[in-house]
């Protein structure tokens, strides 16, 4: 199995390339190298932060080899559907923050990647959609939820029914992605914004992030009782007393995972 699947560290964040040449395709081993590399990085108290992003200049990734499902094997086809949503749902329960540097073309399977993470950045000349049904097929690892969550019904519902792709602009003006760079400033401008989570307590982001993606479910008055039932549970801890302190000291905070104080 051909290591399709790189890792970089860089201080408390890591970068992780989807190496396929030439269109980082997806296939069967890359899927699952891609749950492999993040259920390692969940486990290690030393990454903070993840970047995913696509090797070379011109794909983020192209999506799923279409070879796979030349046959019309509903077997393989079912293995590779599988293997799709447990890749990205690694990505989506990962602990920390997670950011899509899109250096290029992102389709199908590519933006749904890059719709698993929590922040998306563009470089501009990158063109992102969900073109599947232009070959008979529909996306299968949560994008017509993932993308009408991001953009809202209409502008799903033209990128996939219409197989309409967009500019890093426009993405950037429908809500799809967050920041829009020049060419090969994207992995730049994701580690920062990855950084930048990185040096926030821990557990704060943990507890954090878990009610933002829970909010649109929840009515203001049991979110303000989870809210609360969250604050009260950092308080006093490790974490919330370094932090405070470090604020009325006007010093940056020197972050001691609870595990390891314990």
């Amino acid at each position: 199995m051909s290591k399709q699947i790189v890792i970089e560290h860089l201080g408390q964040s890591a970068i992780v390339t989807i190496d396929n040449p030439p269109a980082n395709v997806w296939t069967l081993d890359s899927l699952q190298q891609l749950a492999l590399a993040m259920d390692a990085l969940d486990a290690d108290e030393q990454v903070r932060a993840v970047v995913i992003t696509g090797a070379g200049d011109k794909f983020f990734s192209a999506g799923a080899d279409l070879q796979q499902f030349a046959r019309g094997d509903r077997q393989m086809a079912g293995q590779v559907a599988d293997a799709f949503a447990l890749a990205f749902n690694s990505i989506r329960q990962f602990r920390g923050v997670t950011v899509a540097a899109v250096n290029g073309f992102a389709l199908g399977g590519g933006l749904e990647c890059a719709l698993a993470c929590d922040y998306i950045v563009a470089e501009r000349g990158a063109r992102l959609g969900l073109p599947e049904t232009s070959v008979g097929q529909l996306p299968c690892a949560g994008g017509t939820k993932t993308l009408a969550d991001r953009v809202g019904l209409p502008w799903a519902k033209r990128i996939i029914l219409g197989g309409e792709t967009v500019t890093a602009e426009q993405a950037l003006h429908i809500g799809l992605v967050e920041e829009v760079v020049d060419p090969g400033l994207a992995k730049i401008m994701a580690v920062s914004m990855a950084g930048k989570v990185a040096r926030q307590g821990r557990l704060a982001v943990l507890a954090a992030r878990q009610l933002i993606e829970g909010s649109q479910q929840m009515p203001l008055d049991r979110q303000l009782l989870q809210e609360k039932a969250a604050f009260l549970a950092l308080m006093g801890g490790t974490e919330q007393q370094e932090g405070v302190g470090a604020f009325l000291a006007k010093r940056k905070p020197a972050w001691v995972d609870e595990d390891e104080d314990n």
